[in-house]
């Protein structure tokens, strides 16, 4: 529980090796704060959890088996907390060295990191997310996945192995180390803001969608060098997410899809409204081939594959869309006279900017061949296919 919850919150994927050995002699050079913390600092936050207890939901009985399948709560789990317990030391289970006792000691309390702080009442996982809040660690960690999730590249990668002693631009580490942040003071200040506008993801997210270096072109007027990447010199291009791919097939052509959702009374038109990344319904297998990842133990994935290409060219989630009397968007275009206006409206819908010359000289060819209704409905599918199935399509530039 403590690494899940350190890795997610903290960023500090680190304990997982700390609990198992002290870190000097493992971490030296890996990481600073973490070569100096014992295993027994990290029983000490574990111990913050020892009072938690979880069971599984048990259905009255009697209830249908197509009720348990449709109800929210099948497999899933009550989390409370016991007044009593304690972390002990004079253990021989679990996946980990035994904990063997220190000395006289056969119990560990829970003392928070960096602040030392102890519970002051019986919920010892409360007094952890209070201390948890108020630690620096937490607003740089949700600052820097924050800035990952918009540029495609955070301030301090990996976003789950920052280093306390390495991150504070008004503490430089020791050397030969250099500070973690790319731009430590930046972040530092982001973390600042994030605490400032009450953790709001909307407030913050719309402060980094403002700044200029979000707005950033991602051209290169000279010849591009990886170097140039941390820099946020030029805005990074980032393949979209799994649900973004599948919500742009759908907003480019007007036709959305009904998902349903276990629990729910209403059905939703966007992967983006799903609850969960491994939400099983008409769209999965599709969202799937994009690499959604799941909460636990696959994480999200920007890898491209031979499955996503032939998806975009094959699914029917993408070619029943794309029939002009499937899509109102296609249909609305349709409409149009002009081929000029055709094409730039296609460009616009499907790719969010006008075609360059040759994209357009190559459009306004198909489109000249188009003598009938029939002809131009089908040409228009044909490019509304190709534009899907561009490069530009899976990108954020």
């Amino acid at each position: 529980m403590l690494v899940k919850t350190a890795t997610a919150f903290l960023g500090q994927s680190n304990y997982d090796c700390l609990l198992c050995h002290n870190g000097r002699g493992h971490l030296d050079q890996l990481n600073v704060w973490g070569a100096g913390t014992t295993r027994m600092q990290a029983w000490q936050m574990a111990a913050f959890f020892s009072r938690l207890s979880y069971t599984q939901y048990s259905f009255p009985a009697g209830t249908l088996q197509a009720d348990i399948n449709a109800s929210p709560y099948n497999q899933s789990w009550i989390v409370d907390d016991r007044t009593t317990g304690q972390y002990d030391l004079n253990t021989n289970y679990g996946n980990r060295p035994n904990r063997t006792a220190v000395g006289t000691i056969r119990n560990v309390q829970p003392s928070y990191q960096f602040s030392g702080a102890t519970p002051k009442a019986g919920s010892w996982r409360f007094e952890f997310a209070d201390n948890m809040v108020n630690d620096p660690m937490f607003s740089r960690n949700f600052a820097n996945r924050l800035w990952k999730a918009m540029f495609n590249m955070a301030l301090a990668d990996p976003v789950d192995q920052l280093d306390p002693a390495r991150l504070d631009p008004g503490n430089p580490p020791p050397s030969p180390w250099t500070f973690q942040a790319t731009h430590p003071e930046l972040l530092e200040q982001l973390a600042a803001e994030l605490r400032n506008r009450n953790y709001s993801l909307r407030e913050f997210l719309r402060l980094i969608a403002e700044s200029s270096a979000y707005q950033l072109s991602s051209r290169y007027s000279g010849d591009w060098e990886l170097s140039y990447v941390p820099l946020f010199a030029r805005h990074y291009a980032r393949r979209l997410d799994a649900e973004e791919v599948h919500d742009a097939v759908a907003k480019s052509t007007g036709n959305f899809p009904k998902l349903a959702v276990a629990g729910w009374a209403n059905t939703v038109s966007y992967a983006m409204q799903l609850p969960d990344t491994v939400e099983n319904n008409t769209s999965a297998t599709f969202l799937n081939y994009f690499l959604r990842g799941n909460r636990d133990t696959q994480p999200r994935s920007a890898q491209g594959s031979i499955q996503q290409q032939l998806a975009l060219m094959n699914d029917t989630f993408v070619t029943g869309r794309i029939h002009m009397n499937q899509s109102p968007n296609l249909t609305a275009i349709a409409k149009l006279t002009d081929r000029a206006q055709i094409i730039d409206e296609m460009f616009l819908t499907f790719l969010g900017r006008f075609p360059d010359s040759y994209e357009k000289g190559r459009a306004d060819a198909m489109l000249a061949k188009a003598t009938t209704t029939a002809l131009k409905n089908t040409t228009l599918e044909d490019m509304a296919w190709s534009l899907i199935n561009k490069l530009d399509f899976l990108f954020s530039y």
